[in-house]
Formats: C-alpha cells, sequence, structure tokens
C-alpha cells in the first residue's frame, strides 16, 4: 500500500515538478512571479482537445499544441511584461495577475464554462505486479516529466544557448556587457516555461476534466514546489514537486482525501516557517 502511494505520488509530484522548473525559470532570469503560469496549462489542455477533436492525430496535436503554448508565452513577453521592463516586481505581479483573469474569461467565451472530457495518452489496463498496481498513465508521466528534467539540464549545460540563458539569469547586466541578448534570453525562457506548462497540462487532462479552473490549484501547487525545493533553484524546484505529491498521496491514504490539498499547503508554511530558504537553501531577494 504504502509503495502504492509513493508511486500515486511521483505521478502527481511530476507534473508539479514540470510546473515548478517554470515558474522557477522565469523567477530566477526576470526577477517576478508568473501567477498566470497555470493558466497556461489550461489554455493548452483546450488548444490541445479542440485540435483532436478536429480530426488531428493526437502526437501531432501535442506537438501543435506544445508549439502554440512556447508562442503565447514569447508573446506575452514580448508585448506586455517587457513593456513594464521588468523595474518592479508589484507591477509585474499585478500584469500577471491581469493577464490571469483575461486567459479565464477568453477560454469562457472561446470554449465556455463546462468541464469537458479528454482522451487518454496511455493504455487503461493496469499492470499486476503483486500487490504492486502500476497504471501506464503513472509510468508514462513520471518518464516524460524525467526525461524533460535531463533534455532541460543538457540544453542548460551543453549548448550556448543555454549557457548564455544561465549567465543572463545570474547577472543581466554583466551578460549584456559580453555581449550576450539578455531580451532574447528571457524570450527564451519564457517559451520553455510555457511549454512545460503545455506538456504539463496535457499529461493532466486525462486524469481530470478540462475546465477553466483546472490550473489555478495546480499552479498554486507548483509554487509551493518551486518554494519547498529552494525559488531559484531548478533541480531543487523538480525536488519540492516530488516531495508534496508523495506527502499529498500518503496524507490522502493514511489522513483523508478530503484535506489532501491541506496537508500540502501546511507542509509549505512549515517549511516558510522553519526553513524559508528551501531545501536546496537558495535565497529569495525581492526585487522592488
Amino acid at each position: 500500500m504504502v509503495f502504492q502511494q509513493i508511486l500515486n505520488g511521483l505521478t502527481n509530484g511530476s507534473i508539479y515538478a514540470l510546473l515548478a522548473i517554470g515558474v522557477t525559470m522565469i523567477y530566477k532570469s526576470l526577477g517576478m512571479l508568473n501567477f498566470a503560469h497555470g493558466d497556461t496549462i489550461m489554455i493548452s489542455a483546450f488548444i490541445c482537445l479542440t485540435l483532436i477533436t478536429a480530426g488531428i492525430p493526437i502526437p501531432l496535436a501535442i506537438v501543435l499544441t506544445i508549439i502554440a503554448a512556447a508562442f503565447i508565452g514569447c508573446c506575452l513577453e514580448r508585448f506586455i511584461y517587457r513593456k513594464l521592463e521588468f523595474s518592479s516586481f508589484t507591477n509585474l505581479l499585478i500584469a500577471t495577475v491581469g493577464v490571469s483573469y483575461i486567459m479565464k474569461n477568453l477560454a469562457i467565451v472561446v470554449w465556455g464554462a463546462e468541464p469537458q472530457v479528454f482522451p487518454a495518452l496511455f493504455s487503461t489496463e493496469p499492470i499486476n505486479l503483486g500487490k504492486l498496481l502500476l497504471l501506464p498513465q503513472n509510468i508514462g508521466i513520471i518518464c516524460v516529466a524525467a526525461c524533460l528534467v535531463v533534455v532541460l539540464q543538457l540544453f542548460f549545460y551543453k549548448t550556448k544557448t543555454g549557457k548564455q540563458m544561465r549567465a543572463a539569469a545570474t547577472d543581466s547586466e554583466g551578460a549584456s556587457m559580453m555581449g550576450i541578448n539578455v531580451n532574447k534570453c528571457r524570450l527564451v525562457t519564457f517559451g520553455i516555461s510555457a511549454a512545460f506548462a503545455a506538456i504539463a497540462g496535457i499529461l493532466l487532462s486525462p486524469i481530470f476534466y478540462v475546465s477553466v479552473d483546472m490550473g489555478t490549484l495546480v499552479g498554486l501547487k507548483a509554487f509551493s514546489a518551486a518554494i519547498l525545493g529552494g525559488f531559484g533553484n531548478i533541480v531543487g524546484a523538480m525536488l519540492g514537486g516530488i516531495i508534496l505529491g508523495i506527502v499529498e498521496a500518503l496524507g490522502a491514504t493514511y489522513a483523508t482525501a478530503a484535506y489532501k490539498d491541506i496537508i500540502s499547503f501546511v507542509l509549505l508554511f512549515l517549511f516558510l516557517y522553519f526553513k524559508p530558504n528551501g531545501i536546496l537553501g537558495k535565497r529569495i531577494e525581492q526585487k522592488l
């Protein structure tokens, strides 16, 4: 039973980790909190469902959705957040809240307020291994998340663009003096963050209905995971997401499922009180 719940926790934790990585990338690179991140999940899920309903094969629909999400993320950075010149933490925060409301209302106008069913991406036949019940969906989500994290790390440490993005995130002024296009790095950061959110939304959609509010709670949990791991640390964000997912699953089993979300945020409050820097100890510096 414990191993079963840990597996379930790893599944949810993998989704939280993908989202937390996107949140952390934006904060580290631009010094802002993107409260519209969860709504990117919702918009991406609706776009993918629309493409599938139109008769486009699921693999192609997923690829097109990821591209569309990355494009949306780049447009938000280029035409909204960059116009604010990233000069005020408060202004950027308010801007992301405004974008969130716009996305929600736009989704209601285009797709309606009723939840919609998303087709299964993996086989629904369970695999019995003694007392352990493996669902292909769980294994698929964990494997996809793990592969994406590895690819992202290779991108940051092995490619020229990735190294430039790391330099720009660490010291934007110094990177600019070295000839690095900081605006380009920020644009790519938003694109990757939105792409990860799209993948998380697509993986999440077969488990729950596709709805306007589907990204609200999971978006908050992404922030929680990022804080648990240490805001500003990508590896910490991944670790925070996994821990949050496992704690949720064990709490729902040995306490009650009704308090699953409460357990998650209680864990967050405990970390904020006893270890505010997170597991990997990255200090959060507010940019005024």
